[in-house]
């Protein structure tokens, strides 16, 4: 189960710092880079609930070896990939995988030991997990500097095979259980989720006014109503709305979404540091290790803070070092200056190590026992929706004020105002369009493009953080005020 876990917990650092060098070398837009990481989120987040309950019916460890399996050739796909439309196909199918393997693998350790060690199991494989989390950005960042990107998913295979033989030889066969799958509420659930990241993610380049998109938001409000509507019809429902009529509940899982939503800035690093400060991979990805190495340290803390003194405290202390750290972004990043972001980098590991544990025991301890299997399941697709809409509205809002804020900066001077700033916004990830037409211009007006182009990338940087902050400073109010009577008890 450890190979399974932290199989996951290292994709989900290692590739970021390869995007870059698969904008360049598979030639992709910035959107298309967003939905690689958007596709295997939102797969995720869709497919989690229906892991836990497609486990549950064919048996955990069947489904399991099925996932390991499922994630293995998507992994081989993906590192064969020659487009961006094939590598997001391959990451959705990856998410997939990790959607059927991670909650059997929760279902066979709980069953595998006694209660009085099974915190002690789970520590154990989390603990682990969470090195390789923390080791994903400099792995990335070797892979993609010394060898080829591409082993970015071809390390799955080793610890998949190992997974798969390990859970083959010291696994029991699970029981099945007689209960029936809540189709209806998967799909309208489903339908809702994709529409609303496609409005979200394509709002740019089809026109936030477009039928087209206005036509996916509407379908996503409908769709969710629906499933809100139909699920008091389902024997055993995909999504148990009335579980939110627990004020415990809602609030922990806003604190999930927003925690969930804020972690996606940690993709944008990566690419800031590689473009704008002109890092290497490996460095972008030592810089980047930074802000998880805290994790180790700072979750141990977190559940000694809240067995003491209630979840309140630990979360409070959690999301005021994440708005520390996007302020510091904010008012630093443009400095070009790395040695001034350390501390921001550090502040913000520490601080979703602080958030994560009381937020999810607090909120799955709220509930009935005979529900937690379905407040688990929702627990997760809302913290996955959280980080499918934080990719897209943070890449969203960089695409967006990098666009305009290069176009006004070129149009201020007398010598670039007649410049297509389309020609040129692809020089950073050494787009060959791009490339050659910087090299038609003279040196002077190349070099006051190049440096308007630096700038607005840093500019946009500097407020997807804002943006993360103020979410942040969301969960930070819900967490004081809706906390505050788990505290006391």
């Amino acid at each position: 189960m450890t190979c399974a876990i932290s199989m996951v917990f290292l994709n989900t650092t290692l590739l970021p710092i390869a995007l870059p060098t698969i904008e360049r070398q598979l030639l992709v837009t910035p959107v298309t880079l967003q939905w690689i990481i958007n596709s295997y989120l939102l797969a995720t987040a869709v497919f989690v609930i229906a892991g836990g309950r497609l486990g549950d019916l064919f048996g955990h460890r069947r489904f399991f070896c099925m996932g390991m399996i499922v994630y293995a050739c998507a992994s081989i796909s993906g590192g064969l990939a020659q487009t961006g439309w094939w590598l997001i196909l391959s990451r959705g199918i990856q998410g997939m995988g990790g959607a059927m393997m991670s909650p059997a693998a929760m279902s066979i350790l709980i069953h595998a030991f006694p209660l009085k060690q099974r915190g002690k199991a789970i520590g154990i494989m989390v603990a682990i997990a969470s090195l390789f989390l923390s080791i994903g950005p400099f792995i990335g960042g070797l892979f993609t500097e010394l060898f080829s990107w591409r082993w970015s998913f071809w390390c799955n295979l080793p610890i998949a095979t190992l997974g798969i033989i390990l859970t083959m030889k010291s696994v029991p066969k699970s029981k099945k259980l007689d209960e029936k799958f809540d189709f209806i509420g998967f799909i309208t659930t489903s339908i809702g989720l994709f529409c609303l990241t496609l409005a979200l993610m394509q709002g740019k380049s089809w026109g936030w006014s477009s039928p087209i998109i206005l036509a996916l938001f509407f379908f996503a409000v409908v769709f969710i109503l629906a499933a809100r509507f139909l699920d008091r019809f389902a024997q055993e429902p995909f999504f148990d709305f009335n579980l939110f009529k627990n004020p415990i509940f809602i609030s922990g899982t806003t604190l999930i979404f927003c925690s969930q939503f804020v972690l996606m800035i940690t993709v944008f690093w990566p690419i800031f540091f590689q473009k704008v400060l002109g890092f290497s991979p490996i460095d972008a990805g030592l810089y980047t290790a930074l802000a998880t190495i805290p994790l180790i340290i700072v979750a141990p803390l977190s559940g000694t803070i809240n067995d003491h003194f209630g979840p309140r405290l630990p979360i409070v202390i959690g999301f005021s070092l994440a708005i520390f750290c996007f302020l510091w972004f904010f008012l630093f990043s443009r400095s070009h200056d790395i040695h001034l972001l350390v501390p921001a980098l550090l502040a913000f590991g520490s601080g979703i190590a602080f958030v994560m544990t009381p937020a999810s025991t607090t909120t799955l301890g709220s509930v009935p026992k005979n529900k937690t299997g379905v407040a688990t399941g929702m627990y997760n697709m809302i913290r996955f929706t959280g980080a499918t809409i934080g990719v897209a509205i943070l890449g969203a809002l960089q695409y967006n004020i990098q666009q305009d804020a290069f176009g006004k900066f070129l149009k201020a001077n007398r010598l670039t105002n007649k410049l297509d700033p389309s020609l040129y916004d692809g020089y950073l990830a050494d787009l060959p369009t791009s490339v050659e037409a910087m090299e038609k211009l003279t040196p002077p007006i190349a070099n006051l493009v190049k440096s308007s182009l630096y700038e607005a990338t840093a500019l946009a940087f500097s407020w997807t953080n804002l943006l993360a902050g103020a979410v942040a400073m969301v969960a930070l109010i819900v967490g004081a005020v809706f906390f505050k009577s788990a505290a006391r008890k």
